[in-house]
Formats: C-alpha cells, structure tokens, sequence
C-alpha cells in the first residue's frame, strides 16, 4: 500500500492568499485607519460612522461588481447598517459598538440551529462561495456533509465567544480601544475561520481514508 500523498503547501498557501489580498485590506483594514485617524483628533463619533459607512459600501460595491452578494459579507453589512443608521439617529455611539455583539449572538443561534436541517449554514455558504461549478459529487458527498456539520458548530463556538469578548471590552474599557479590538478580531477571525473550513474538509475527508486502509490491514 502507498504512503498517503502529502497536501501541496502551495494549496493551503493559495487559500490564505485568496483570502487575506487587496479585498481583505480594503475592507477590513481601512476601516480601522480611518476610524484611528479620526479618533485621535477626538473626532470618535466621525470616526465610527466612516468607518461603518465605508464597509457597507464596499459590500455595495462588490455586488454590483459581481453580481452576487457573499453570505457573511451580506449579514454584517446588515447589522453595521442597522447600528449605523441607529448611531446617526441618536447620536450616540452605542447602537453601532452593540451591533456586533447582537451579530454575533443571532449568528451562533442560526450556525447551531441549521444543524437540524439538512444543509447546514456552512455548507450553504461553502457552495455559493467556492464550489459553484462542482458537478454535485462533492456537494452530495456524505464527507462533506458532515465535515459542514462540524465546521457549523466550530463557526456557532467562535461567534460566541467573539460575542463574550466584546461584551468584556464593552464594560472594561473606551470607545476607542473597544471598536479597534472588537473590529480587528472580528476581521481576522472570520477569514481564517474561512480558510480553515476550506482546508479542513480535505483534511478530514484524507484522515478518514487512511483509517480504513488501516483498518483493512
């Protein structure tokens, strides 16, 4: 029996690329600079509704670039616009730093509530975003399925604890410290959680196999 066949480094090194690129930056990071620069000059109500304003339209942006909304992106352009135009309103800063806390909440209840149904959060959103031209074979792959399962209730565990975290910050330090934190762990978080559900199928799927032949022997 041959050895199993080790992953390519370059694949794991082409999803990390495809993820954290010029989008990645554009909407993830800029938002931090231009809420820095502002709350630096004191300016720390400015400084939230650019910065929130600023990733809703790179969501918009995108759509009518590509026609087609991406899932995660969708929802948490949702809730900013929500705690965006609640911040506008009152303005006070509270609805837009409690926008990500309800975010997360509402999304760890839909990742671990989709496990009930027969295709679960995470494999919709892995379908749309990286299998659309797969003919079906590993869509209907009982692997994969399950594999989605696993990853629903890894995305369901980050979501509440990102949710724990912000609700620490939200009462033990500034404005200006919470809303850097909060929107930095929620932008890398999320991308590398990404890159592991693409990876980690693969890998699960690999591991399974080697099992059975062993099993065999």
């Amino acid at each position: 029996m041959e050895g199993p066949s080790k992953e390519n480094p370059s694949k794991k090194y082409s999803v990390l690329k495809n993820i954290f690129n010029k989008d990645f930056v554009i909407s993830a990071i800029i938002p931090i600079i231009i809420f820095s620069i502002l709350d630096r000059y004191g300016m720390t109500f400015e400084g939230i509704v650019l910065s929130g304003g600023w990733s809703i339209g790179v969501v918009l942006i995108n759509y009518i670039k590509d026609h087609e909304l991406n899932a995660l992106a969708t929802i948490s352009a949702t809730f900013a616009g929500v705690g965006l135009i609640g911040t506008v309103i009152s303005q006070k800063t509270t609805f837009y730093l409690v926008a990500p806390i309800v975010q997360d909440i509402l999304l760890a209840a839909m990742f671990f509530g989709s496990l009930f149904f027969k295709r679960s959060l995470i494999q919709i959103i892995i379908e749309q975003s990286y299998l659309k031209n797969d003919s079906g074979e590993i869509k209907n792959s009982k692997k994969f399925k399950l594999t989605c399962r696993l990853l629903s209730i890894a995305w369901g565990v980050l979501t509440v604890s990102q949710a724990t975290v912000r609700i620490v910050l939200l009462h033990s330090v500034s404005v200006s410290i919470y809303y850097t934190i909060s929107t930095a762990y929620g932008n890398i978080s999320t991308p590398l959680m990404i890159a592991f559900s693409i990876m980690f199928p693969k890998w699960y799927s690999k591991r399974k196999s080697i099992s059975k032949e062993m099993e065999i022997l």
